[in-house]
């Protein structure tokens, strides 16, 4: 009797065991069956309201929940998303007039409305809100009364009925469309942005009409983001997106190594370590930004125009971006970057030529030499260590003084620091975004710059109010030689590089700019 208990309960545990086996079975078929694709970043720390959050790392989570009118695709095209094309714009540039898209749903179930556009807008410029990229929008009409506190309605937005509305600007500006297509501008839903509050992009409480919605979020460790079944914009190709965060990118990369990550951005310190052991996998590409030394025209001995082309003359280029920066770069031949319309593609590299830089000197009166004090972040250290080295070579002595962030900020704006190194980028494919904001006189002092060209400014006030985008693009052409190639009033070095490091079963990722977005990768099961 015993001997046949011990019989039953033996086979009871191999029929448990067996069950419980093809379970696990069935949940491990099911997890390989789905899409998912885990990417690895840092934290921008900042939420998903791109209204309060400036940051790249932010708009390549946000971007995938909440969407604008307009987007900029992997190729840095512009294209309408929630609407049914670009806006007709009235004959003195000042209105423009949309149509939203029908049937388009947030992901909480309610239909996108020109309410909810207007609601957006008027959040923007509400001072609670506190959004920190208002100024791209502020040429709207009213926005200036909204921003200060006077009304809360905003006078230049019509709503003409549920699915068309128009945007009045105080004037021309032909940039608009283009800013439009930025993250600044994702459009939210009325009813769920407002009974979020001050929670609205923290945790979970995001919702859009993007190809993703957010199903987890810790704020801390990982985002988890789940298909949209219901995409107005079709096919959405994972089921699942999973977001980690790194505290470097070496604890990154490891995690890349050891299977935990499909895909992450590689930083250029590291690409000649992975070109070695992973060079199948690595992805370069140019974001739209130039890496410049910046210069303060104020400060001694850079007031002096022939110093200013000594310093350029003293660079080499190539061998800067050749060795500094493991090739990942291209040398600069102006200001604008290579992809910006308006960028003179007959120009060559920088001469490098210290000899006629010692002459320059010379006639500027300085032939035993000058001692110029510049003061960069750890970041640009590299960099003007050679740079430093190139100097000496001609007489000049680069007293290089290395500062944390706010520190670099707080004295290159209040005009204390004569030369320092920064990449400016633009969002988006325009020569506006990339000078107007750093150069033209009334910015520039705000920047610790001090330039002022009449002719300069004359060419992007009138690029900002033509419609038509080749004269744009001469008069963007005109600037950058004024600026960069007559004036030296900055030192153009490279166009940078970046690059991302993938795993085979990663498809169809391209970055075309600054931010990551997850749009059109796919992940092929059959090479997992």
């Amino acid at each position: 009797m015993k001997k046949t208990l011990k019989i039953i309960f033996t086979l009871a545990i191999i029929a448990l065991s067996i069950t419980s086996c093809s379970k696990k079975q069935e949940k491990t078929t099911e997890a390989q069956s789905k899409k998912i694709l885990r990417f690895g970043q840092a934290n921008a720390g900042s939420g998903y309201d791109m209204q309060r959050s400036t940051s790249s790392l932010s708009a390549s989570i946000a971007d995938e929940v909440t969407e604008s009118l307009l987007r900029f695709d992997d190729d840095n095209i512009e294209e309408p998303v929630l609407i049914t094309d670009f806006p007709k714009l009235s004959e003195d540039g000042k209105i423009y007039t949309f149509e939203l898209k029908k049937g388009i749903y947030f992901t909480n179930g309610q239909e996108l409305t020109s309410d909810d556009v207007k609601f957006t807008f008027e959040r923007m410029f509400n001072p609670k809100t506190a959004a920190k990229s208002k100024a791209y929008f502020t040429m709207i009409k009213g926005a200036k009364d909204v921003v200060s506190g006077k009304t809360e309605e905003l006078s230049g937005f019509k709503v003409i009925d549920q699915y068309h509305f128009s945007i009045e600007l105080e004037y021309a500006y032909a940039p608009f469309v283009k800013n439009l297509g930025t993250s600044y501008a994702d459009i939210f839903p009325r009813k769920a942005c407002e009974e979020a509050g001050t929670s609205w992009g923290v945790g979970t409480n995001l919702i859009g009409t993007g190809p993703y919605k957010i199903a987890e979020n810790d704020d801390t460790t990982k985002v988890v983001l789940v298909k949209n079944e219901n995409y107005h914009g079709g096919k959405v190709n994972l089921d699942e997106l999973h977001v980690f965060f790194f505290d470097s990118d070496q604890t990154k990369l490891i995690a890349f190594e050891n299977g935990d990550i499909d895909f992450c951005d590689l930083n250029a310190s590291l690409l000649e370590q992975y070109k070695s052991s992973n060079p199948d996998q690595i992805t370069a590409y140019h974001p739209l930004g130039t890496t410049f030394m910046s210069l303060n025209l104020k400060s001694e001995y850079i007031n002096n125009l022939n110093v200013r082309k000594a310093i350029s003359l003293a660079i080499n280029r190539e061998e800067l971006v050749k060795t500094v920066l493991n090739g990942a770069g291209i040398p600069a031949t102006s200001f604008l970057n290579n992809n910006i319309p308006g960028h003179d593609t007959s120009l060559p590299v920088y001469e490098y030529n210290p000899e006629i830089a010692k002459q320059l000197l010379k006639e500027a009166g300085f032939a035993n030499g000058i001692t110029v004090k510049a003061e960069v972040r750890q970041q640009e250290s590299a960099i003007f260590s050679a740079i430093q080295g190139y100097l000496a070579e001609v007489g000049i002595n680069l007293a290089l003084t290395v500062v944390d962030n706010a520190t670099w900020t707080s004295n290159r704006t209040s005009g204390k620091t004569p030369v320092t190194g920064i990449t400016w980028n633009a969002l988006y494919p325009d020569g506006d975004f990339q000078m107007y904001n750093y150069f033209y006189s009334t910015n520039s002092n705000a920047q610790g710059v001090f330039f002022k060209n009449a002719e300069f400014d004359k060419a992007l006030d009138n690029a900002r109010v033509s419609t038509n985008e080749e004269e744009r693009a001469a008069l963007y052409k005109k600037a950058d030689k004024i600026l960069s190639l007559e004036q030296y009033a900055c030192i153009p070095l490279y166009y940078p590089q970046s690059q991302f490091i993938a795993k085979p079963f990663v498809k169809n990722f391209k970055v075309g700019n600054l931010i990551y977005h997850f749009w059109n990768v796919d992940a092929d099961l059959t090479v997992k």
